[in-house]
Formats: C-alpha cells, structure tokens, sequence
C-alpha cells in the first residue's frame, strides 16, 4: 500500500524546518546594558534563559565602570580601579557624561575639578574632549571609551549565554540631549554591537516593575505557539490593579551615582485594536519628569575625600599637603567610597588607609551625623526632582499610588527621611526594586520585544520630551525694504509623547529657503543646567530646488498646491529625524478607469480573509499623533537627500490636462490626484557630532588594535600558567615511587635538568616572552616526560586489563567445556564455530602467558612489551566470537518434535484448524529465524536446507498438531524495549520514515 503523497511533503518540509531551527538557535541571544557613571550592569535573554543578569570575570553581577592602561595592557572593573589607586592618571572612570560635551561645557569644567590628574586636551577637529595618555600619548575620546566597555559587556553577555551577541538595549539617562544619544550611538557602531534602541533608565525600571506580570517566553516555531511560559520572579503590582478606566499613577525616584532622576508615569489597560482577537493591553506613559544632575553618590563621596584630606592635614603627621599628592587623593577617594557605604547602615566608623603619603597611616573616625551636615545642602535639593516630575504631570502627591526608590543612592538614610518629610505622601516608600539591576532587566524586557527571536506579551510604552524642540524660520519677504519676520513653530512640546511624527507646512515659500531646528523656550531648567545642554540650535536645514518644483505647474488648470511640508520624527531612541521634505500638490484630472468591478470587489474580500494575523496587526497598528502610517525608522548620521514618496492610493496615470470634454462628462469623472515632488534637503548639524569618516574608522581600527593586545595577553597568561604547573607537576610526580621506578636515573636528572632550565629562563626572560615561545618550551619538557609518563601508565593499567582477559578466556573455557558434553545437533552452533573459539581461546591463553613471562623478567624503566593497547585487542577479538555465539543462541528455537500418535481428523472443522495453527508455527519460526544474527561460514548450505526442510513439515504431516517449545525471544525483546537501546532505535527508525517517506515523494 503506498503512501499518500502529501503525507511525504509534509513529512519532508517538518524535517527541513526542525534541521533549519536547530541550527539557528545559537543566533537568538539579545542583551541589554544599563552602563551609569560608577557601575554597568548586563541583562541577557536568550533561549531557556528568559531573563538574568551577566556575571562578570569575578563572578559578580555588577562592574566598575573603570578602564585603566599601564605598561600597554588594559583592565577593566575591579582590576583598572587596582590600577587607577597607584597611577591615578591611568585610569579614567566617570567618564560617561563628557559624550556629546565640547571642552568650554561646564560639565567639563567640574570633571576637571574634581579630578585633577587627567590630562584632558581639546580635539582639534570637533573641539570635544582627548584624554591624553601619559605614559603613550596615545589619546582617547568619550565615545572610545565607553565602546570599550560596550565591548566588555558583549564579552560577559557572551560567556553567560553561550553564544554570539550583537544586538542590544542600552539604558540612558533621561537628560540626554540629541548630542549625548547620537554619541551613544556612535560609541556602539565603534563597538560592532547593533543599537536596538536607546532607553531612558527610569522607563526601564517602570517597565520591569509590571512585566512580571505578563508572560514572557521563547517563540515555538514549529507548533507556532509559545513555549511554557516563564515568568520574572518579581512583581510589585497585579493585572487586577490596572483597569480600563482610571489609569494608576507611580513614581519612580532614582539616585544614581551621578545624577538623579524622578519620573511619574501612568499604567493603564487598553484594548488592542485587533479585529480578530482583540486583547487588553498594559500601556506605560512617562507623564512627567524632574532631574538634578550633579545629585547623586559621587558628590557624597567627593566630599568626604576632601573632608578626610582636611581631618588628616589637621593632625600634622607629615609636612607635605595630602591634596597636592594625586596618588594620596585616589586613596583617600577609594576609602570614602566604601566609609560613604558603610555609613549607609551604621552610625559610625572608622576610616583606615596603610601609607596614605610619607609612609604615615591615617585612621580617623566618622559618625553618620558628621557626613550628613556635610551634604546638608545636597540632601535639601533630594525632594526637587520629585516636585519638578510632579509639576511637569500636573498631578499632586495624593494621586500617586506609591513612590518606588530605584538607584543605590536611595540607600542612604537621610535621602529616605527627606523624601518621607518634605513629599509629604500617605504611602510608605517602596523598597521592594532591585535598585541596582531593576533598569538593566527592564531594558532586556525590550531587548527580547525588539528582537525577531523571541515573543513577548504586547506592552505598549510612551515616553516624553524632556527638552522641547522648535523650527525656526522666516516669512516670504514680499516687501525688501523691510527686515523678514522670524518664526517659531513647536514641533515636540514639553512632555509631549514619543515616538510620533510631526509635520511642518510651509504655505507661502516658494524660493528656496532654509530653517532652523533647535531646543524650544527651557524656562523649566536651572540657567547652567541649560548651559549644560551646550548648543540650543541643532541643525540648519537648507531646500533646494523648491523654485523649480513649483514651477513645473504654473500655468496648468486643475493644480491646487498645498505648499512645503517637511516630516520629522522622533523615534524609541529619543532621536530627532527629519525624514522627507516634499512639495504637496492636488490636481483635478478625468478618470479614465471603469469603477471596480462587483466580481473584483469580492476577490479582494476573499483574499483578505486569507491573510495572517501579522499582516492583520500590520495594517492595524496605531500610530499616535502622526498623519502617516508606518514605523519610525531609526536615527542615522548620514546626510542623504530624501527619496521620492508618492500616495499610492490616490495617483494616478498622467493626464494631458488640455484635452477637450464636454462638461457634463468633466463633472462625472473628476477626480483629485495628490502629486509629491521631493525637495532636496542639505542637512547642517550644529550641535556636537561625534566621529565621521576617516576619525571613524580610526576609533573602530584602534579599539580592534587594542582587542588583538587583550587576546595575545590573554592566550600568554594561559601559555605561562600551563609551563609552570607542567613544571611543578614533574617534579611533584617524579618523588613518587610509581613515577620514579618507571625512568632510569639519566632520564630522571635529564628531566630535573630541563625542569630548571625552563625555570631560570622563566625567572630571567620568560615572563616577558611571547605565547608562541612558551608553548615550545612547554614541547619540549613534553617530549622527554612523556615516554616516563607512558610507562607509568601501562604498569598501572596492566594488572586490570590482565585479570579482565583472564575473566573472559575463563569464561570462554566453561562454555567450551559445556558445549562438548552436549550434541551439536541440539544446539544452534556448528563445528567450525566451536572449533574457531578454541583455536582462538588457545591461541590468547599461550601468548598471554608467554609474553607475562616476558614483562616480568624487563625492569620497570624499559619500555613494556606487554602493552595494554595488545591486551586489548586480544580481549576485544575473544569477546566478539563470544557475542556472536550467544546471539546466536538467544535467537535460536530448537527443532520441533511430532507427537508418535496422530489422531484422525474428526471433521472438516478440525483439519483446518490443525492448519491453520501449523501455519502460525510456521510463521512464528520464520520470523524467528529472520531475526537471527547470521556468520558467513562453511556451513551456510545445510543451514538453508534444514531451514527448507523445516518449511515443507506442515505439507507433509497434514493430519498432526506440532508442539512448540517455549522460547526466550518475548524476554528477550522486553529487555531491548525497556533498554536504553530501545530509545535509540526508536529516534532512528524514526527519521528513517521520514527520509523514506521524503525520497518516495521526490521519486
């Protein structure tokens, strides 16, 4: 019966996907990195693993952000602030928020205070910040600098999964302007790691509060449905705290090292828009924020550096100012960072550096109360982030549900007694987020959205503009005696949400003209914070070639124009992009195409029911506070002119427009076709860009230079560690009396020798040679080691393998004997089989007691000629006959035997019964026989004719009943099923039908 030809296909095309997943599933990894100023945190979601965080070298969840360069070898984290307490100067740290700065920034200003070490010069083409090595003069900017620890937490995210990672989430904070994030991104491409988005840090962490309660799992591609759902073993809030109605309103306070942020956002369930399936829907809106930049950790711990300098200069134990010496201060700096910590949960302590300067030890005691009359005027600015987010929302403390802290600088009492105080809310303070991991989880959660990877439940998210963005331009001069009147038109208010677009019109231009795009009215920030932005003007866009659109249809009949429009966006990351410019126009034209037909009209009703849920969701995903439909793109630094775009829907062929119609038909067939005809745009950034061109490609050719140095540190370390445990070990193994009885004393003093050569070489110059030369030494202590080795091996292997050879020739004898005091006509063996094993068996008895003998008169220090490779062999070849017989026997059924009275058939009935069973014993047999595992041997014939002589019994004994004795064929097929191996040929024959199937089908 053949099998159904679309059962092959489907059969196949199961196969071929199953193949095509398995060998893709290395690739579906994504991470997240939450990089701050003192900390970088890494989350990964891969497949099996929803979300976790990387650990780092030293197993830790959390890295200093700290790069440090000494003797042309670079460290990271805990090793670079090792470093950075000797040679402050070679390692930078905090160097987060100098992206996008130029050197006169005030931010740069105040880094340059409160580390004075650095060498920071100015870059002669961009006028942004070089930190000038010292020790090199190689120089390195911002955006190298954190591509290199973009680059290290690939490498964590990497190890932890398991596989190769190159897209990612990366969590900013919220006052990043549009020269901080396009710097960010640029950091990344230096880096090699694709951008998915950029997100602010308290977003994240409002997000990650809530999606535990919403699954997260890994796409099932072959059943088209998920897979056991996982979910976050956090969870402050219920689905059934959110409803459709009234939103919940949270806020988020988070002090971080540098800066702090308060964000006020709103959870609210909406009903999706899917005609299918429509489902309730978490939606996040970030409502208001406030921020103080420079509130944070590192300013407490600043300050009590200094007030340690101040305490130790009082008590006069050495002459020389603390302060004038940098290396003192990186100390007295790493001590307040852990007495800033430690105060954090006691009310005081005392703070200990061994040789601050001058060999002089300082240990001076602190008390909590003195550190916070310290920051007395750091802790009375802790509530304005809070009341600015507050403000910006337009909501008051009592509709906020609960204030949550984020941040390790929540940690400290007296910012959590202020909040308390001055917030004056009716809620305990939340304490329940993982303040240190809560944004990089958060932003994996989006990692895994974004990703093609990996389904996630819908969850929708709107963020704000922080800083207000406005064109500027002038109105058509009609009069040139008089000045133009400048323009301001708001494009993304304060607070407005993101990501949307917005469209500018230019009704009266048609000359080419330029605007301006920059920073609206900033009345809600603090004059340096402003300042601190840098340029308020970002870009200068210029239009070409308006004057010639427009005049492409002068004169023409019909033509409506709707003037100038430029499309801008602002996408996920916070990036504003100017996406087209175009002159719109409306032209009144005669249809010459007959209406849709009915039949048509139905056709395409019917293809739409064909269409997947994707497609269905794709044309009906909203799009909010845009007149277009689609998805933003995201942000690029390229300066391209824009492409030509046309309404598909409404134009149509060209038509002459002087064509002769009576005008009862001209008002039947009129129709409006929209016509856009592209502008070119010559784009002017004027705020900081980051490197273009060639200064790029040398950032990406210099990080790949300084990778390629990490890699041959690293393969050297490895190098050096295997020659020296090789050389301990030697030694340590030669003492042994095992090891010592097996070399000769030249070999042993030949070993001893080499083993203190390759010492003092190391002593003197190995520790600075190349892997390469360390592995050639390692060679050659292998090479005179490794017969001394061998021989160990084979005098404690031998006694074993011997008494397991004697085990089987002992064996092979009883079965021998057994086999003689029986005929071979009741057995399934033949003579030549029982003739070859004892041949066999004497054969390996003889030289096994021969070369015994041999191997017991040679020393241990010869090379043995009892090998137990030989004594393998020789127990692999008995064994083997062995198998073969016993298969044989387990398979075998002894002959059948008739029964000396045969009684007439007593009726028509009972002949066919009695041949009917005999045919069954005959099929019985049969199979039983084709299962038998068959040697070629001299004595194939007769098996052939026994087993022919066998089938021909029912003919001629048609009035008798044969007995079948018991076999062991059911026992033995139970044990296969309830066997490993049974497992095994399942999964075998299981893909052998598909391929059969499979190969019937393309035949």
């Amino acid at each position: 019966m053949g099998i159904p030809f679309w059962k092959c296909v489907t059969a196949l095309t199961m196969f071929l996907v199953l193949s095509l997943h398995i060998v893709n599933v290395h690739s579906l990894a994504v991470m997240s990195v939450d990089i701050g100023s003192e900390w970088m945190k890494v989350a990964i979601v891969s497949p099996g693993v929803p979300m976790e965080i990387a650990l780092n070298k030293e197993s830790k969840r959390k890295t200093p952000t700290a790069i440090a360069f000494r003797n042309r070898e670079r460290t990271f984290g805990e090793d670079a602030l090792t470093v950075g307490v000797r040679f402050p100067s070679n390692c930078y740290i905090y160097f987060l928020d100098l992206l996008g700065k130029k050197i006169d920034n005030p931010i740069v200003d105040l880094y340059k205070k409160r580390f004075p070490y650095y060498n920071i010069i100015p870059d002669p083409k961009r006028n942004t910040v070089l930190f000038k090595h010292s020790e090199s003069n190689d120089q390195f900017s911002p955006e190298e600098l954190v591509a290199m620890m973009l680059e290290k937490a690939r490498e964590f995210a990497q190890d932890s999964a398991g596989q190769a990672i190159n897209e990612a989430v990366i969590s900013v904070p919220g006052y990043f302007g549009q020269a901080e994030r396009t710097a960010m991104l640029k950091a990344a491409e230096i880096a090699g790691i694709k951008v998915l988005q950029l997100i602010n840090s308290y977003t994240a962490v409002a997000q990650f509060s809530i999606e535990s309660n919403w699954i997260f799992s890994w796409l099932d591609v072959l059943s088209e449905s998920s897979l056991a759902p996982t979910a976050l073993n956090y969870g402050i809030f219920r689905t059934k705290s959110f409803n459709e109605t009234s939103p919940m309103y949270m806020m988020f306070y988070d002090m971080g090292a540098y800066g702090t942020q308060a964000s006020v956002v709103s959870y609210q369930l909406i009903k999706s828009k899917d005609r299918i399936a429509p489902e309730l829907q978490p939606h996040l809106a970030v409502l208001g924020v406030g921020y103080e930049r420079n509130l944070g950790g590192l300013e407490i711990q600043l300050r009590l550096r200094d007030y340690l300098a101040a305490k130790f200069n009082d008590l006069k134990l050495t002459p020389n100012d603390v302060t004038k010496n940098s290396r003192s201060m990186a100390k007295l700096f790493k001590e307040a960072g852990r007495l800033k910590n430690v105060l954090s949960a006691n009310t005081e302590h005392f703070a200990q550096i061994e040789g601050l300067i001058d060999e002089k030890d300082m240990r001076i005691k602190v008390t909590r109360e003195e550190l916070e009359e310290l920051c007395k005027d750091l802790f009375d600015k802790v509530v304005l982030p809070a009341q600015r987010a507050l403000e910006a929302s337009g909501l008051t403390i009592e509709l906020i549900e609960q204030v949550m802290l984020a941040g390790a600088g929540t940690r400290v009492p007296k910012v959590q007694e202020r909040l308390i105080k001055d917030l004056k809310s009716n809620q305990p303070l939340g304490r329940s987020l993982n303040t240190d991991e809560a944004s990089a989880l958060g932003a994996a959660y989006k990692a895994a959205d974004l990703s093609n990877g990996f389904k996630v439940k819908a969850f929708i998210t709107k963020d704000a503009t922080l800083f207000p963005i406005q064109v500027t331009f002038d109105k058509e001069v009609i009069d040139e005696n008089k000045p133009a009147k400048q323009v301001k038109r708001i494009l993304f208010g304060h607070m407005n949400p993101y990501p949307q677009r917005k469209i500018i019109t230019f009704n009266k231009h048609q000359q080419d003209f330029d605007f301006t795009v920059g920073y609206a009215e900033l009345s809600h920030l603090h004059e340096n914070e402003v300042k601190c932005l840098g340029s308020l003007q970002l870009s200068n866009i210029k239009l070409n070639g308006v004057r010639d659109a427009y005049s492409k249809y002068q004169g023409q009949e019909g033509i409506d124009t709707k003037g100038i429009k430029a499309h801008f966006a602002m996408d996920d990351s916070g990036l504003l992009i100017l996406q087209n410019v175009e002159l719109l126009i409306e032209k009144t034209v005669t249809a010459d195409t007959e209406e849709e037909s009915t039949l048509s009209k139905i056709g395409n009703t019917i293809s739409n029911l064909f269409k997947g849920p994707e497609e269905v969701l794709k044309e009906d995903k909203p799009v909010h506070e845009t007149p277009e439909e689609g998805p933003i793109p995201q942000a690029s630094n390229n300066t391209s002119n824009n492409t030509d775009t046309y309404d598909h829907t409404n134009s149509t062929e060209q038509l002459k427009l002087n064509d002769t119609v009576s005008i009862s038909e001209s008002k039947k067939n009129l129709k409006v076709v929209t016509v856009k005809e592209t502008i070119d745009v010559n784009h002017e950034y004027l705020f900081v860009l980051p490197a273009q061109d060639d200064d790029l490609q040398s950032s990406i050719n210099k990080i790949a230079e300084l990778k390629e140095i990490d890699l041959a540190k690293s393969r050297k370390e490895t190098s050096l560690n295997t020659l020296e445990t090789a050389i301990i070990e030697t030694r340590e193994k030669l003492e042994q009396p095992d090891y010592a009885s097996s070399a000769t004393d030249i070999e042993t003093q030949s070993i001893l020798d080499k083993c203190s050569e390759i010492s003092n070489w190391l002593e003197d110059d190995g520790f600075g040679a190349e892997a390469e030369v360390l592995d050639s030494k390692f060679n050659d202590l292998k090479k005179i080691v490794l017969p001394v080795w061998e021989r160990t091996f084979e005098h404690a292997e031998r006694p074993s393998r011997l008494e397991a050879l004697t085990s089987v020739l002992n064996s092979s004898n009883s079965f021998l004997e057994k086999i003689k005091n029986t005929t071979l006509d009741d057995t399934p063996f033949t003579q030549v089989e029982i003739d070859t094993l004892e041949k066999l068996v004497s054969e390996v008895s003889t030289w096994k007691e021969k070369q015994v003998e041999e191997q017991e008169k040679l020393p241990k220090s010869v090379d043995p000629v009892l090998t137990v490779q030989t004594i393998a062999m020789k127990h692999s070849s008995i064994e083997r006959e062995m198998r073969y017989l016993m298969t044989k026997f387990t398979s075998w059924k002894p002959k059948k035997k008739e029964d000396p009275k045969v009684k007439a058939p007593t009726s028509q009935t009972d002949n066919e019964k009695d041949k009917i069973e005999e045919d069954n014993d005959t099929t019985v047999k049969n199979n039983a026989q084709e299962d038998e595992v068959e040697k070629p041997t001299v004595d194939e014939t007769s098996s052939t004719v026994e087993d022919n002589a066998e089938s021909e019994s029912p003919l001629k004994t048609d009035n008798t009943k044969p007995i079948v004795e018991p076999t062991k064929t059911g026992e033995n097929f139970k044990r296969f099923i309830n066997g490993d191996g049974a497992r095994q040929f399942l999964v075998l024959f299981y893909y052998s039908c598909l391929m059969h199937n499979a190969c019937s089908a393309l035949q």
